[in-house]
């Protein structure tokens, strides 16, 4: 059997520019909601800020499909990097909550324009039969510095305080905006329909893949909203070292799931992983010990990569490049109603 190609430069250049931009989305997961607190905000806020941020994601996502399907992927990347880099400096000039939501609103479109552009861009590049492979480690990118940026986030925060915090968020997110400079524009091999979206929605892996999405945003919504506020209640400790037991996981499992998707079918995978999270979910809900947690955590992610993954085969590896975009915008459309409404509405 003759070796694999060697993914591109590309490639790993776009995993560089999403594993900083990320960084920023996740150490907001532990210190965002004490930053909210700090500020005169309540548990409700904590739920509207996630809401603000998810919506704005909602609404930009077809655009930013349609558009990566158009004008090609790098100009929606590099638009989507300056907002998702740049937005959390808005934070430090946001003294209370309603201007706070206004940089969440901000942080959300950068989110949406780049995620939606960056999964299209990635199956661009991608062979039949490594669909689940590629994207699972792509994913990797972003998952792994959920086991850093937490960390560091809390203990930035702790020793100089949210400012300077929020500051270092922006400064990262700069060098993730540089790299998407360097990739090179992709020419289109097939115009792309004017009807994309509707075009998407006709497929049946998409209707599947997009119900798929939303429960998982349901469930990643409340872990990612409440687990701390969670932990603090039951005088559990910081969350840092519990969100990078979930993103270890997370990482360590996205390649073998995108694996077992190649070989096995992304069906088998998305049902399995579905499975583990309804089980670990049940019991964050009872959990009264550290370890615990953080082993609940891990399971957690180790059901939520695998799913994510599984999925985003299936999507895209049922698309033409002209509609990739809209796939993705409409799977994860999906995704971030959900997150909002696991965060608002469950809190």
């Amino acid at each position: 059997m003759p070796p694999k190609n060697p993914y591109p430069w590309p490639f790993f250049v776009a995993m560089a520019a999403n594993l900083l931009l990320f960084f920023g989305v996740q150490a907001l997961f532990p210190t965002l909601p004490l930053y909210i607190v700090a500020i005169g905000g309540s548990s409700a806020d904590n739920g509207l800020a996630s809401w603000a941020f998810a919506l704005a994601a909602l609404l930009v996502r077809s655009p930013a499909g349609f558009l990566s399907d158009h004008w090609g992927r790098k100009p929606v990347l590099v638009l989507g990097a300056i907002l998702l880099g740049g937005g959390p400096l808005l934070y430090a000039l946001a003294p209370n909550v309603p201007l706070l939501l206004g940089a969440r609103v901000i942080h959300g479109v950068g989110m949406a324009l780049f995620g939606t552009a960056y999964q299209a861009f990635i199956a661009d590049l991608l062979t039949p039969g490594r669909y689940g492979e590629g994207l699972g480690l792509a994913g990797i990118s972003s998952t792994v510095m959920m086991a850093v940026a937490p960390v560091a986030g809390e203990w930035v925060a702790r020793e100089f305080g949210f400012d300077l915090l929020f500051l270092t968020i922006g400064a990262v997110g700069g060098l993730g905006m540089l790299a998407t400079l360097v990739l090179p524009g992709r020419e289109r091999s097939e115009r792309a329909r004017a009807g994309g979206v509707r075009e998407v929605l006709r497929q049946p892996q998409v209707r599947a893949g997009s119900l798929a999405m939303a429960v998982l945003g349901v469930s990643f919504g409340a872990f990612i909203t409440f687990l701390p506020l969670l932990a603090n209640a039951r005088r559990l400790g910081e969350t840092g070292l519990v969100f990078t037991a979930y993103a270890l996981a997370s990482a360590l499992m996205q390649p073998l799931a995108g694996r077992a998707a190649d070989r096995w079918g992304s069906g088998r995978v998305i049902l399995t992983a579905l499975a583990l999270i309804t089980l670990t979910s049940s019991g964050l809900s009872v959990v009264s010990g550290k370890l615990a947690l953080m082993m609940l955590a891990a399971f957690f992610g180790v059901g939520l990569g695998a799913a994510r993954v599984g999925v985003d085969a299936c999507v895209q590896e049922s698309m033409g490049a002209s509609l990739r975009g809209s796939a993705a915008a409409v799977q994860y459309t999906a995704f971030d109603l959900l997150i909002g409404f696991g965060s608002l509405g469950l809190g």
